[in-house]
């Protein structure tokens, strides 16, 4: 019995592939055409409320040969709030299409925004032996929502792409060598669908470093006999008491310092607006991006062409040194016909 259960077994894995074989038909250039049209990559990506942090992002000014330059510092970067869908096409004509779904309140925050810390900086300059750092923003809050947009790695060797693309952008300065999209070897198109809702920036506050440094100079000369250290607890803050008596003698405390920004800029929106002038869209922004190989002399560098950037750009508040001085509304910017080139030096 048990041989027989095997036999049939074997003769049905053999007959398998003759009967898969039964239901396939011929697939003719049309049924191909649908069939690969339907190929591609989707990421779908959700940040939540949690979020996702970066503690430091720092580019050292430094290379092979010079290693004496400092350092560009951006701190305590955390992305919230955000649902992205992402899909990955090779086209036709063999450029590759990136596409990005709509995206509402993305919620970006970097340096001290929120009094989730005292330590960050948005953007802080730090002196290449990484003794000396000192701010230059303290904080950049940001909320926006971004349309579909959709960014294409344009095949150049394929001569129609030229055309078909639009790919007419150039850059002359009239020094080193002109430089054409057109004749590299890829190019890429970005558009680029946004709606800044709130951006808020402090600008030239104080590190903890050098607020500490500051409030302890100020006990010291304001507390006569006074040690600057004995106000100052073990992390260098200060503590309750000593708070009082150092205002008392008008010193501001470390955490004022460095929560408190020189400058402010809140509630900056960016937008545009329908064609009956009132109806508020997202902003349209268009850009060409191109490399050119070779020294600088020779033209070689990155270009980044501005096909389009259209919009309004609103300043609610101003505030310098505490007090508001008013707002700005800048509106019907059109910026087109800009490239930059960017190389080493």
């Amino acid at each position: 019995m048990k041989t027989f259960q095997k036999i049939t077994l074997a003769a049905a894995i053999s007959a398998a592939p003759f009967m898969a074989q039964a239901d396939l038909t011929p697939m003719d250039d049309a049924l191909m055409g649908d069939t690969t049209g339907q190929a591609g990559v989707t990421i779908e990506i959700d940040i939540a409320a949690a979020g996702v942090k970066i503690g430091e992002i720092e580019y050292a000014d430094v290379s092979s040969t010079d290693t004496t330059g400092g350092s560009v510092l951006l701190q305590n970067v955390h992305i919230t709030n955000a649902d992205i869908t992402q899909t990955i096409d090779v086209e036709e004509d063999g450029s590759l299409k990136l596409g990005m779904s709509q995206i509402t309140d993305l919620t970006v925050n970097i340096g001290n925004y929120g009094g989730t810390t005292n330590d960050a900086s948005a953007v802080a300059l730090r002196s290449n032996d990484g003794l000396s750092t000192t701010e230059v923003i303290n904080d950049i809050h940001l909320v926006a929502d971004m349309g579909q947009s959709d960014t294409y790695l344009v095949n150049l060797a394929n001569a129609a792409n030229i055309t078909d693309y639009g790919i007419t952008q150039s850059f002359d300065n009239g020094t080193d060598l002109a430089s054409s999209a057109a004749t590299g070897s890829l190019a890429i198109q970005a558009n680029v669908s946004i709606d800044i809702n709130d951006l808020d920036v402090g600008m030239f506050g104080y590190t903890e470093k050098q607020a500490n440094l500051k409030v302890a100079t100020g006990i010291a000369n304001s507390a006569a006999g006074g040690v600057a250290t004995d106000y100052l607890d073990a992390d260098g803050i200060l503590d309750a008491a000593n708070a009082a008596v150092v205002a008392s003698g008008g010193v501001a405390t470390a955490e004022e310092l460095t929560d408190g920004s020189a400058i402010q800029l809140n509630n900056i929106q960016f937008y545009d607006y329908e064609a009956d002038g009132t109806t508020r869209k997202n902003a349209e922004i268009k850009q060409t991006i191109w490399a050119q190989g070779g020294t600088v002399a020779q033209g070689g560098g990155v270009y980044i062409a501005i096909d389009s950037i259209k919009g309004t750009l609103d300043v609610g508040e101003i505030v310098i040194a505490q007090q508001s001085i008013g707002q700005v509304k800048v509106s019907g910017i059109d910026l087109a016909g800009m490239t930059q080139r960017i190389y080493g030096h």
